[in-house]
Formats: structure tokens, sequence, C-alpha cells
């Protein structure tokens, strides 16, 4: 344990603002492809939802079919895990349809028949769907079909209040470093999450074909790698070469914008020859490497909620650093809402552990190490022998990994909540037992299950899905707050669709151009 790690700890302590589970608040958006008997749904996005342009809880990602769910933001941990369920239960009672429990689609053997999301006719649901239709463009839409969990999460202002008054900071200036240290230290070790977690060893053949790659054959109808932890995010999943030499750092917040408004400014190669329009009809936003901020492709990224047609990046630019989002979970497939309190709240120590670790800036050497361990992990992770290399030599996965959770055991005394204390103790012991066993984490228990069954991955995430439907429902809950809201969305985008607006081109070029 480093002597800055226990600085930035005894400090925090000295200033009674140490329990991160105290001062933080979360929100979880959990993504899943309605499926129908292995098949993904051709269906429209089910009205008893509400209307996906207009319903801040339950809307769309790229597909119809690839339904987003939204908590708010949460205080209490539980609260946050407790309305996800309430948003999974409504939705499973309002449909015939299931949720496929894994980040891994099902096989879809004609790409084109993905149905992309549509929002209606108002000019800002144009922009969404517009932006959907580039990404098929660009990357092609089965790449869009994988899916995950989203972990949204801010420290409350006193923690940072008090820190910064010792530091002599503002507190704008204050938290604006601090986010963006966690962002680099979460990116430097964001390879034990996807260790931990990864939940990804398989793909169907259906999903890699037309593209090259370096998976066996498991079955007739399936690919995997037998170490592989994570690859949806790996090099069939959810990346992008076009992004790969940005090497954005993240080391100050000037720099991280300025290096995002050169992504959003300069223009591909390719995507420039595609051009933004095909016969009069727009086929993506613009030609840059990336339409809008949404689709720079990364673990984390830094963020603040932005209001009405408002660029993030402007944003961030005027206001700061909010929370962050964490973008490297994939979909327990073992657990109906994907995600567990064990895992919650083991990922917020992480980010924490994260928080206190050293304040050093990242350099392009350390980005490509970076990215190469990320690599490494998604693809051999469960290899006994791998080892990782970072600025200060090479080491063994699993000794690293041990080191970082002897660090964050010391976050157990600090927690003052007796219920989230035993949790985390639990989940160490979990992950501990993951380091010192591979087949424990969920992408050796699923490879090996799979191999066991006989079965395929469709047959076998399919009977998952079902049996996920059929507990979910047992038990009734009360969410009658989610159908007044579905209701009320489906009124507020009736009146948004039938509202004179100006003309869409000129929407378009206003909204691209509002690039500070």
């Amino acid at each position: 344990m480093s002597k800055k790690f226990l600085n930035s700890l005894e400090n925090l302590d000295a200033l009674n603002v140490s329990d991160f589970m105290e001062f933080s608040q979360r929100g979880i958006e959990k993504e899943n492809l309605r499926s129908n008997n292995c098949s993904i749904s051709l269906s429209a996005h089910p009205k008893a939802f509400g209307s996906s342009l207009t319903n801040s809880r339950i809307t769309t990602d790229f597909s119809e079919a690839l339904i987003e769910l939204v908590t708010g933001p949460n205080e209490d941990l539980n609260d946050c895990l407790k309305e996800l369920e309430d948003i999974v239960y409504f939705c499973l009672k309002n449909t015939n349809d299931d949720f496929w429990p894994a980040s891994i689609p099902m096989s879809i053997e004609d790409e084109s028949s993905i149905p992309i999301a549509d929002y209606g006719n108002s000019n800002s649901g144009k922009l969404k769907k517009l932006y959907r239709v580039g990404l098929s463009h660009r990357y092609g839409s089965m790449m869009q079909t994988v899916s995950g969990i989203h972990y949204n999460f801010s420290y409350d202002n006193h923690l940072f209040e008090e820190w910064a008054k010792k530091e002599k900071q503002t507190l704008r200036e204050f938290k604006d470093k601090k986010y963006l240290s966690l962002v680099r230290n979460f990116r430097r070790n964001a390879w034990l999450i996807t260790y931990l977690f990864g939940c990804s060893p398989i793909i169907p053949k259906a999903f890699a074909k037309g593209r090259e790659h370096s998976l066996k054959e498991l079955n007739q109808n399936d690919l995997f790698l037998e170490n592989a932890t994570c690859l949806r995010m790996g090099e069939l999943g959810y990346i992008s070469k076009s992004q790969d030499n940005l090497n954005i750092a993240y080391n100050n917040l000037d720099e991280y914008l300025d290096d995002l408004k050169k992504a959003l400014t300069t223009d591909h190669p390719r995507y420039k020859t595609l051009g933004t329009k095909v016969d009069d009809e727009y086929i993506q936003l613009n030609t840059a490497i990336i339409q809008i901020e949404n689709e720079y492709y990364s673990s984390i990224r830094p963020k603040r909620l932005v209001g009405s047609g408002e660029r993030p990046i402007n944003a961030l630019r005027e206001n700061g650093i909010e929370y962050v989002e964490v973008r490297a979970l994939d979909n327990n497939i073992y657990d109906p809402y994907g995600i567990s309190d064990e895992t919650a709240i083991f990922l917020e120590a992480f980010l924490f552990y994260c928080l206190l670790k050293e304040d050093q800036p990242c350099k392009p050497d350390e980005i490509k190490k970076i990215q190469s361990n990320w690599n490494n992990v998604v693809q051999s992770g469960r290899d006994i022998d791998l080892k990782l290399d970072f600025k200060e030599g090479s080491f063994f996965l699993r000794d690293r990994a041990a080191e970082i959770i002897d660090d964050m055991t010391t976050f157990e005394a600090l927690i003052g909540n007796q219920k989230y204390k035993n949790i985390f103790k639990k989940s160490l012991e979990s992950q501990r037992q993951k380091i010192n066993d591979s087949d424990k984490t969920p992408s050796g228990k699923l490879l090996q299950e799979i191999i066991s069954s006989g079965k395929t991955w469709d047959e076998y995430t399919d009977h998952i899905a079902k049996n996920h439907k059929e507990e979910i429902l047992k038990k009734k809950r009360e969410v009658d707050y989610l159908e007044k809201q579905a209701i009320a969305s489906l009124k507020e985008f009736d009146l948004k669709d039938s509202e004179e607006e100006e003309d869409f081109d000129s929407f378009l070029t206003e909204y691209l151009s509002a690039i500070e």
C-alpha cells in the first residue's frame, strides 16, 4: 500500500468523510435485448412501456428491441437496486417477450433485420434515430446489439468541500481534478473489473459472420476463447478501430475536452467517403471521427446532466464534472436483474480506491500499456500465467489483483452501515476466490456450464431468460408509479410530435455547430 494512498485515506478519515457509502450517489442503466424463443424481437417498443423518447425510466438504445432501463440517482444503494428491480418487473409484466440475460446477443442471421430504434417525427426524435442509422453504417448493426450495465456514480459535494478546503482549492477546480484522477486510475486498473465480472467468453457464429477474428470453434453454432472474460469489449464487440489513435488521456478537463472536440470536428476518411446523404436521405449525422459525444467508446467517462438540446461537451466545459459513467460491466447472465448488491458495492469501493490512488498524469506510452492490458484480459484473462505491463514493470494478473483487494480491505472499517459492511466483506471474499480460482468467475462458470450441458449459446441462454422471467414475476411488486410515468410519457410524446418546428436540416446544422 503506497504512502500517498494511506495519506489520502487518513485525510478523509480526519475530515469525517471517509465512508464512501454515505457520501455517494448512484444510478444504473441496464440494457437488454427483447427476445422471443431464441430470436431477437421484431416488434416495436411496447406501448405499455411508454414513449422511448420521453420516458426517462424505460427507453431504447440502438434497436427497438434493445431496451434500456434507467434508475434515478439514489443516495442509498439498496433503493437504487430496488428501483431497477421494479422497472424490470414492470416491463416483463407488460410484454410477451423475454429479456435476453446476456451481453452477447442470440444468433441473428440477417443483420438488416435488426430494427433500428424509432423516436417519432420531432427534430429531437429524428436526431436520435439518425445517430443510430449512422452507427449502423459505421460499425454494422450486429455490433450494436451487445448490451451491458452502465453505472453512474458521484460523490456528495460535502466530501469534496472538506477535502478542497484542506488542499486550498476551489470546489469546482478540485472536483474536476479528483474525478479525472479517478478516471485515469480506473482505466489503469479496469482489467480487474473485466476479470472479476466479465461474462462473455462465447459468441454465436452469426455474430462474427464476415468479420476477422481469432476465436475458436466451441460447437457447430458458437465460437469462444478458453480463457476469455469479456468478448463484448474485444475485437468483435463494442470497440472502434477508428478511435484507436485518439489517445485521450484525461489529464485535465481542458485537454480532455479539446481531444473530444477534435474527434467531433475532424473528418474520418471512410466516413467522409460515405457522406451524410444518399439520394437526399441522411445516413449519418456528420463525417467526423465520432458523430456525437456518446459515440466515444471508453470503459469510463466523466459526465454531467444536460438540458434538452444541450451539448455534453459544452455542459462539461461550463460547469465541470458532476459524475462518472462506468461502462465496463457485462450483464451477469446468472442474476435475474443483471447486477447484484455484491457487485455494486465492490464497484463503488473500487471507484473509491481509484479516487485515493496517486494523482499521476497519463502519457502516450502508458495509454498503450493500458489498452494492451485491457485486450489481454478480455481475451486471456483466466490464463494463470498472464502477466500485465505497468509503468513500474510486469506482474502476474493474480498478484496485482490480490494487491488491489488487500488495499480495498481497509475500507471495511469505514462503512458505518452494518448491512453494507457485511455485503462488502462477503463481496471481497468472493472476489478473492475468483482471483485464486478463475473457474469461479462468471466467464469461467459460463463456459464450463455450456460445455457440460451440450447446449448451444442460444439454447442455454434462452432457457435462463425464461427462468428469470418466471422467477421475477412470481413475486408481485407495487409498480403503479411506473405505469403512471409511462402514460404521462405518451402524452408528452404526442405533444412533442405535434409541435411545429424549424426544418430538420436547419436544426441539425445548428446542433452540430453548437460546440464551444
